[in-house]
């Protein structure tokens, strides 16, 4: 039995990896909005390898509206993940290239407008409508019912404020982060939030391992869970 068998079995959760690309100060974009590229194409191609081994690949709808994504495995051989997209107001445009590809998940509310819900299956996208929590998309209801389609590894690519969310639900198994040497400054840090004010609560790592990809690093460790 794999690791990610072991996790539903236990939890009726995927497995998470928590995937950045990041800058030595830990941000993802400039504070405009600028992110390509960060990392180099030799880590973006592992980044690839990433996605061809997940079951699904998530991001919240900031990173769909700022880059219009693709988000299929391209540079290595595999298979393009099946995509889930959190959208509290079904915002993302119907000629978004997430349409195209892979199947296509967007995540809900239950009080989202009808006409758009249509016209999104219309375009061939299934529609999840899930509570709410804190103001988002319950991302725990979310793997739940991704769970229970099969889809048993979920890769979380973005943003920030899903990214917090994961941890902060303590629902990140894995965290793979390309760092580059680059230093923005101020930017749009990798992940949101977490309200953690003394350094006892930070969120521990271990099984830490560190490997060298041209210039950048690939920073791969576990979560620590609590006992």
């Amino acid at each position: 039995m794999n690791e990610f068998e072991t996790k539903y079995l236990s939890s009726g959760l995927p497995f998470v990896t928590l995937k950045l690309a990041q800058t030595l100060d830990g941000n993802i974009a400039t504070c405009t909005g600028d992110s390509k590229w960060i990392t180099s194409k030799t880590s973006r191609v592992r980044g690839h390898q990433l996605r061809a081994e997940a079951d699904a690949i998530l991001v919240g709808r900031g990173t769909v509206m700022a880059d219009d994504p693709e988000l299929s495995v391209r540079h290595v051989d595999g298979c393009s993940p099946t995509k889930i997209v959190l959208d509290t107001q079904l915002k993302i445009g119907l000629n978004a290239r997430i349409f195209g590809g892979a199947p296509l998940i967007i995540a809900t509310t239950k009080e989202v407008c009808r006409k758009r819900i249509k016209e999104r299956k219309n375009k061939g996208a299934q529609v999840w409508q899930l509570p709410i929590l804190n103001g988002q998309i319950n991302l725990k209801a979310v793997l739940q019912k991704a769970a229970q389609m099969g889809l048993r590894h979920i890769l979380i690519e973005g943003g920030s404020r899903v990214a917090a969310s994961a941890l902060c639900l303590g629902l990140v198994d894995r965290i793979a982060a390309f760092i580059a040497p680059k230093i923005l400054g101020a930017g749009i840090p990798a992940i949101g939030s977490l309200d953690i004010a003394s350094i006892t609560d930070a969120i521990a790592l271990e099984n830490v391992k560190v490997e060298a990809i041209g210039n950048d690093f690939l920073f791969t460790a576990r979560v620590k869970k609590s006992p």
